[in-house]
């Protein structure tokens, strides 16, 4: 029971990251890989914050605010920078954010974490923790798909399919995508907030570059306005490694064989999704 709990968590978890995902990169062509910095924002926000005594109300807002502000200077230089700059910046803000995780012993204990982050509530159990995440989740998704059928998520889509045409309507591209990397940005952080609730411990190798990963794959599959085929490629891509569990390997080699398989099997999803999908304008 616990397994299964653990592990539908850690679907609506990555529903949180992946929404992001979906808006800036599928629909709005946005190469924002900042993920993962706003993603331990959130996570490091509230984890410090409950633990040094403060309330989980406060805590919350605080982890939140954290990564509403990373959202803030990316928007910044997302309308100052090309596409390309952008995605450099962002992704070196990965490396420089777990540099820093690392090395401020003081705050964050650095490698070797945070231990016994709080619930949200005093005896808490998985459960209860999965089914908030599951109606969070779930709002989220709505949310975004009011986004992506609104006159917003139709100016994102022309972002990424005409930005000529945009700019030509009145509309400023510049701050469409700044609000997609905000939107993007407070869902990441809601989702490293839950981890951390989930897991109790927060150490730099929570998120990172394999959250990257994981939202990157599921934004190039995933590259369609509909919802429920988000929701569908997160929950797959989550699952994938629990394949090898039908097999009785050893636990030597098990977290190797995982992520061998897991590599694969992505590369074959978006060698299909890539090359036998056609193309279509949504706008």
């Amino acid at each position: 029971m616990g397994y299964f709990v653990t592990t539908l968590s850690r679907v609506w978890e990555a529903l949180l990251s992946t929404i992001g995902s979906h808006l800036t990169l599928s629909l709005g062509g946005i190469l924002f890989l900042g993920f993962p910095v706003a993603f331990w924002a959130g996570a490091y926000g509230y984890a410090i914050a409950a633990k040094s005594g403060l309330t989980i109300g406060l805590s919350l807002l605080i982890g939140i605010a954290f990564a509403l502000l990373l959202g803030i200077i990316f928007a910044f230089f997302y309308r100052r920078l090309s596409n390309e700059s952008f995605a450099v910046i962002t992704l070196a803000s990965v490396l420089a954010a777990e540099a820093l995780i690392r090395s401020w012993d003081s705050l964050t204990g650095g490698v070797l974490g945070i231990a016994g982050v709080p619930r949200f509530y005093s005896g808490q159990t998985l459960l209860s923790l999965m089914l908030c995440a599951a109606v969070v989740g779930s709002i989220g998704l709505a949310l975004e798909s009011l986004l992506a059928h609104s006159s917003f998520g139709r100016s994102l889509r022309a972002l990424k399919e005409n930005k000529s045409a945009l700019m030509a309507l009145g509309t400023s591209a510049q701050w469409t995508g700044a609000v997609a990397i905000l939107f993007a940005s407070f869902f990441a952080g809601v989702a490293g907030i839950f981890t951390a609730a989930r897991v109790q411990f927060l150490d730099p190798s929570l998120g990172g570059f394999v959250l990257l990963i994981q939202v990157l794959t599921v934004a190039i599959i995933a590259n369609t306005p509909k919802t429920a085929r988000l929701f569908a490629v997160t929950a797959l891509i989550v699952l994938l490694p629990e394949m090898l569990r039908l097999f009785d390997l050893p636990v030597s080699i098990l977290g190797h064989a995982r992520n061998l398989l897991y590599g694969l099997l992505l590369i074959l999803l978006i060698y299909y999704v890539a090359y036998t999908t056609p193309v279509k304008r949504y706008v």
